[in-house]
């Protein structure tokens, strides 16, 4: 009898994890790998970004073959209320200073907030909506807790993990900037 009240309990236990999705821990010492395209050239290339630290300012050490390696220095606010994202091409061995509203390769908590609460965010002054998923988003051969959204023109999507302490963007398509990025891996 108890061996079926073990079972029982395991099948519990079990079935009330199997309808949640992977929220990956995000910290100091995470490295996230990256798929970037310059979609004027076509252009493809791999981004090494590996979290060094969440003081203020947070450091992000980045590699890109062929470019070479420095760090993003971004404000700890950025992550708190920031509302751009900036991409562009950084000089290699050099601190690439952000300002206290902008952010790269995440969206703020704030941001994050909003998105949660009311379906819509702004970046880079762009409206965005939430939209269902067509299908699972995964993040190391699993399920992750992502939302997806679409700006008010239909022609930018991004991707964000669903993860109040440290809203990752994963993917982003559309960029009016002419940079587009997924994210392939990431290591805890």
């Amino acid at each position: 009898m108890k061996l079926i009240y073990a079972f029982l309990l395991a099948l519990v236990v079990s079935d009330a994890s199997f309808g949640q999705k992977y929220i990956p821990h995000i910290g100091v010492g995470s490295v996230l790998n990256y798929g970037v395209v310059a979609t004027s050239t076509d252009t493809h290339i791999p981004l090494t970004l590996k979290i060094v630290s969440l003081n203020d300012p947070m450091k992000l050490n980045w590699n890109l073959p062929g470019l070479g390696t420095g760090n993003f220095l971004i404000p700890a606010k950025a992550l708190e209320t920031g509302t751009k994202m900036r991409l562009e091409e950084p000089n290699p061995n050099n601190n690439t200073v952000f300002k206290d509203d902008e952010t790269i390769m995440f969206v703020s908590k704030a941001s994050l907030a909003d998105l949660n609460t009311t379906q819509v965010f702004i970046l880079n002054k762009i409206k965005f909506t939430t939209k269902p998923l067509d299908m699972p988003y995964q993040i190391n051969g699993k399920d992750a807790e992502v939302l997806h959204a679409i700006s008010a023109n239909g022609k930018i999507e991004i991707w964000v993990l669903n993860n109040p302490a440290f809203p990752l963007i994963c993917k982003l398509t559309g960029n009016p900037a002419g940079i587009d990025f997924d994210l392939k891996t990431l290591a805890e």
